[in-house]
């Protein structure tokens, strides 16, 4: 009975690392589902990406330059309905030696990434999936990306198309 117990609640808690993952909830100074206010100031909208919920925006500020000590080349912000949804950040180097670096720390905080299928892409692509944010790593020769959304937001999207 007791390995019962726990295993099924083993199924229903998430890892103390998706845990990290959700209480983080944001990149740096970013929350996810915090309002567009709070950037606003700093804000400068870009043209409409493919995803017609979702406005884009280039941060502007001086004050997040680096994420784990690498340089950022720019961060973007995507919101719906004004409450931040999409964290994009790409970094400044391509050095396949700061993208593992990257993706250990990642992996050091949040437990290890589920890699990809690539097929013939020659991106690597990891994903850490929690209860409230996705989080989704990719680097190739000519890029390095970290993305972040907020599944509570996601599923909003959705409610509101039903």
């Amino acid at each position: 009975m007791l390995c019962f117990v726990q295993l099924a609640f083993s199924q229903v808690v998430p890892t103390p690392s998706m845990q990290l993952l959700d209480a983080k909830n944001g990149i740096n100074k970013f929350k996810l589902c915090s309002f567009f206010e709070i950037h606003k100031a700093n804000l400068k909208e870009m043209p409409a990406k493919n995803d017609v919920h979702v406005k884009w925006y280039t941060y502007m500020g001086t004050d997040v330059s680096t994420v784990f000590d690498y340089k950022i080349k720019h961060l973007d912000l995507g919101y719906y309905k004004n409450k931040l949804y999409k964290i994009l950040v790409q970094f400044d180097g391509t050095d396949e030696e700061e993208a593992d670096n990257i993706k250990i720390k990642l992996d050091l905080l949040f437990g290890p990434g589920k890699e990809i299928e690539k097929g013939d892409d020659p991106t690597c692509k990891y994903a850490w999936d929690a209860t409230k944010v996705y989080l989704y790593f990719e680097y190739n020769e000519k890029e390095i990306n970290l993305f972040m959304s907020s599944k509570i937001l996601g599923k909003q999207i959705i409610l509101d198309e039903l």
